[in-house]
């Protein structure tokens, strides 16, 4: 894993500064980030609806927001100030401005967007941007509020797509390195589907039993595999109806500072699409910073 460039998609909302957060917590212990490019495209959509909007006031209106950014944003970074590029365009489609964004080699490019809740809206914009085809980059959701800094984080193996689980081991491994302290726990959610949770829902059952057994061996083969990369991690084994449900809970009560998921689909296992697990999380909203490898 190498980072050389953060990519902080702006809305100029409270979100903004969580991200911000984020980001010069990464410059402050990545150094091999060499770039930080401040990035928001105005909705072409809604100048088009507005009689009034001339293409010199379109012109205008990116100025103040670009000057906007310059002066309040900017000075956010402090010593890596330097290093921050503020952009502004006006696409007539986001999803487009960021495609044309995406360097052609994205995996050392972290992009940076707000986590937003389900008041705020679920934030379209990033969800459709990292569904395109081109798109494979890791990509951090951040919350309001920020949690920095790290100091617990939690893995989430999923013991099906062997690739996403090694890549999910793989950074965790990696942000050991960059933060020394950080304290990490592998977290598995053994699913029972939902239309079958009341018949085995009890703890005595023999079939959940069963099951349960099934995970833990599969679990500990997965450590016996990776054990030199994971021999200083906690485990944590969770069991019951809903990954995503299991996973918040899990999040709400032990508090991580950051969470790590991967990508893929167990049925898309060659493309970069997000499974629907990764996606739910992700529409919930969780309080926690997640990065999606």
């Amino acid at each position: 894993m190498k980072i050389d460039k953060l990519l902080i998609g702006l809305d100029l909302s409270k979100y903004d500064n969580a991200c911000i957060d984020n980001a010069c917590y990464l410059l402050d212990h990545i150094p091999t980030i060499e770039t930080v490019v401040l990035y928001h495209n105005i909705k072409f959509d809604f100048i088009g609806e507005l009689d009034q909007f001339t293409t010199l006031s379109c012109s205008q209106l990116k100025e103040k927001i670009l000057k906007h950014i310059k002066k309040s944003y900017v000075p956010l970074f402090k010593k890596h100030s330097k290093k921050v590029i503020p952009t502004v365009t006006d696409d007539n489609s986001t999803i487009n401005a960021f495609k044309n964004q995406l360097p052609y080699n994205t995996s050392s490019t972290l992009f940076i967007f707000g986590s937003k809740s389900q008041e705020d809206g679920t934030g379209d914009v990033p969800m459709k941007t990292v569904s395109l085809k081109m798109f494979n980059s890791p990509v951090l959701f951040c919350p309001v509020p920020t949690k920095t800094p790290y100091k617990t984080l939690f893995a989430a193996i999923d013991l099906k797509t062997k690739g996403s689980d090694k890549n999910v081991i793989a950074w965790a491994n990696n942000f050991r390195a960059y933060f020394p302290k950080l304290e990490v726990t592998g977290v598995y959610v053994n699913e029972t589907p939902i239309a079958y949770f009341p018949y085995i829902e009890k703890e005595d059952d023999e079939i959940a039993d069963e099951l349960w057994h099934n995970c833990e061996a599969k679990f500990k083969k997965l450590t016996e595999n990776h054990q030199k990369h994971v021999k200083e991690w906690n485990f944590k084994l969770l069991k019951g109806k809903g990954v995503v449900q299991n996973l918040k809970k899990a999040i709400k009560k032990e508090k991580p500072n950051i969470l790590i998921v991967g990508r893929n689909s167990t049925f898309l296992r060659n493309t970069n699409i997000y499974g629907s697990t990764t996606r739910k999380l992700l529409m919930s909203a969780p309080k926690v910073p997640v990065l999606v490898i």
